[in-house]
Order: C-alpha cells, then sequence, then structure tokens
C-alpha cells in the first residue's frame, strides 16, 4: 500500500454512507411508500438526516416529522417489501472504494461489515455488487442482541478473528459507528463524505474521500 501509517489486521465497514452510496434506493422507496399513502415526502436532505439506526427508526423520524406516527406498521410493511425488490437499483460502491477494499484485500487485511440495516438486506446488497467475497462478516442490526453503537457486533468478530484490537479500525459515517468502535475499545474513521455529521462523538481519524483510506492504513 502507499504511505501506510498505521498496520491494521482488521477493517470492520459501516454500510449505506462508508462503502456504498444507498441513498437514491432508500428514498425512492420511502417516497413510493408514502405516496401510497398520500403523506408528503419530506427533502432528501431530512431523509438523509434520519439514516443511520436502522429502516424501522428511519421510518419513525420520517413519520414523526410528517405528523403520522400512527401509521407506522402499516407504512413500514409496504416500505419493506418495496425496498427489498429495490435496494440495490442504483446502490453503488462511493467512487474508489473498490481501489481499496482490492489494497486491503491484496495486504491479508481481514474485512467486515456491521450495518443497522437488517442482515438480509445487507447481504442482498452486498451479493448484488459482487462485493461479499471481500468480507469475513456480514452483520445487520439484527444479527445479534445489541445494534451499534453496542459493541457487541464489533467484539464477535474481533474475538472470532483473534484480532488484536490495537490493529483493529473502525470505518463509518455516523455516530453510532464512532461510538460503537470506541465501545470495543479500538481505533475509529469518519467517513465525511457520508450521510451524517458527528454530534456524539470524535473518531480518531476523518477521511474526505474512500481513497484517503490508504493514506492512513
Amino acid at each position: 500500500m502507499r504511505d501506510i501509517n498505521i498496520k491494521k489486521e482488521l477493517i470492520i465497514f459501516d454500510l449505506d454512507g462508508t462503502l456504498c452510496d444507498t441513498f437514491d434506493d432508500i428514498y425512492l422507496s420511502l417516497k413510493y411508500t408514502l405516496e401510497l399513502f398520500d403523506i408528503s415526502v419530506p427533502s432528501q436532505n431530512e431523509v438523509k438526516s434520519f439514516i443511520g439506526d436502522g429502516l424501522a427508526m428511519l421510518v419513525e423520524r420520517t413519520l414523526n416529522y410528517t405528523n403520522q406516527l400512527h401509521l407506522k406498521e402499516d407504512i413500514m410493511q409496504y416500505f419493506l417489501q418495496y425496498y427489498k425488490i429495490h435496494c440495490s437499483d442504483s446502490t453503488l460502491l462511493f467512487s474508489g472504494m473498490e481501489i481499496v477494499l482490492n489494497e486491503f484485500k491484496k495486504n491479508n487485511i481481514n474485512m467486515a461489515v456491521v450495518s443497522n440495516k437488517a442482515e438480509h438486506l445487507v447481504k442482498i446488497i452486498l451479493e448484488e455488487l459482487s462485493l461479499s467475497y471481500y468480507f469475513k462478516y456480514m452483520f445487520g442490526g439484527d444479527s445479534f442482541e445489541y445494534k451499534k453503537p453496542n459493541p457487541m457486533p464489533l467484539n464477535f468478530i474481533i474475538n472470532n478473528l483473534s484480532a488484536d484490537k490495537d490493529n483493529t479500525l473502525m470505518v463509518g459515517d455516523s455516530d453510532n459507528d464512532i461510538l460503537a468502535g470506541q465501545n470495543a475499545g479500538i481505533k475509529t474513521c469518519f467517513c465525511s463524505f457520508g450521510y451524517s455529521e458527528l454530534k456524539k462523538s470524535q473518531a480518531d481519524y476523518t477521511v474526505d474521500s474512500p481513497i484517503e483510506l490508504l493514506d492512513i492504513i
């Protein structure tokens, strides 16, 4: 790799807003569902700010915003049915991320994905984009009793790969990712090109594009 500064043996990635730009498929699926119920659709920026705690929380925050929370169960059912079919229609790796993944793979760095999105959706997206090959584990918000910012998913991966926490990095675009890494006792990297701003945490490193990961690892 170029300019290796930090030796790492395991890198754990978030999915939405970190590995992949999934926003269009999320937004269009939500828009389709809300319009079925004649509910006004929040702006893209508003919806983007609702992402990060799983799709159920996305729907809840959206309906809180539109004062339609009483419809949550019905909206959630239609939304998930539609999104499962369309979750990879427009979703792509962020520019430069494939180079990063190939470089890490070539250097025998173990990689995993931990999302707060349901595991079956995580796997659909990664398999549709032919990315599952890169990752030892692909977990979602329903894979364990607790999800990020709880460190349980991260600790499971670290323990099962016998990784040194000093050589493990959590990469993500939200407080949940950074806090999960900190709670697991590992270094963290914030992706400023993602969907969120950090309000409750401070990462060890920040990258403004995927390719910059090669400058710190």
